[in-house]
């Protein structure tokens, strides 16, 4: 444990760069270090802030952020450890669904989309790091090839974006992020599994109740992984598989 805490690079505490977000960037390197991968706990906070010569307050704030990505998991009494159950990809070649599925040959259309503001829920305001009962953007959309339901999204997006319910969202969603505000979605924190359709979402996709659809939820962040988008796809499992391609380390 020690012989970890004592290669930790030490803070440049005359940098521009806030101590807090030096702390983040180097756990984010100890997160990848196979012994942490594994499940090993963290060094103790007491002993990590006494490496950096910062007061533990500054070492929580770091901590907090990584546990909001679900990047660490953090329990009292038992200390700090990296998250075991998460799929996090990087997306260099980021698309829009539209134009994921573009490059299949398929061409998706809005059976239906609505928007308005809504207050973030409790679940809502932790994947946005913010706070719950703040104003969000919620974005509802039905989609498919044909007038049969395939898809169905829900979209809540963090305030400081500035996203108005006046947009155009025939538009792909990522093209107005970019084209009009500047944002640049990069990573993808996603969490996949098979439920049993609830009636809202039975009804929405034209479906039996209980019919296993594939849910997906995502925290969509910007090149200073700071989230944009908290996003929920419901798919219909005679429609979609979703593969994932893994290179293995030599």
């Amino acid at each position: 444990m020690y012989e970890h805490l004592n290669k930790l690079p030490l803070l440049d505490h005359d940098s521009k760069i806030p101590l807090h977000k030096q702390v983040e960037e180097q756990l984010r390197e100890l997160i990848k270090h196979p012994d942490f991968k594994d499940g090993e706990l963290f060094p103790k906070e007491v002993d990590l802030a006494k490496r950096w010569g910062i007061s533990r307050n500054t070492l929580r704030q770091a901590i907090a952020i990584l546990v909001n990505e679900n990047l660490l998991v953090r329990k009292k009494g038992s200390g700090t450890r990296v998250s075991q159950n998460r799929i996090t990809t990087n997306l260099n070649n980021w698309m829009s669904f539209t134009h994921e599925m573009e490059d299949m040959g398929l061409e998706f259309k809005n059976l239906s989309v609505n928007v308005e503001m809504v207050q973030a829920s409790a679940k809502v305001a932790k994947n946005l790091q913010i706070n719950e009962g703040d104003e969000v953007l919620f974005l509802q959309r039905t989609r498919s090839i044909d007038d049969s339901p395939m898809v169905y999204f829900e979209s809540y997006f963090h305030p400081r974006i500035g996203l108005s319910i006046e947009e155009d969202f025939e538009i792909p969603l990522y093209e107005i992020l970019g084209n009009k505000y500047n944002v640049v979605p990069v990573y993808s924190q996603e969490e996949l599994k098979a439920i049993a359709a609830s009636k809202r979402i039975s009804t929405t996709l034209k479906i039996e109740k209980d019919q296993p659809v594939l849910e997906r939820r995502r925290v969509v962040l910007d090149t200073a992984r700071k989230p944009i988008e908290y996003n929920i796809c419901y798919y219909r499992n005679d429609w979609f598989t979703y593969t994932i391609e893994i290179k293995r380390t030599i």
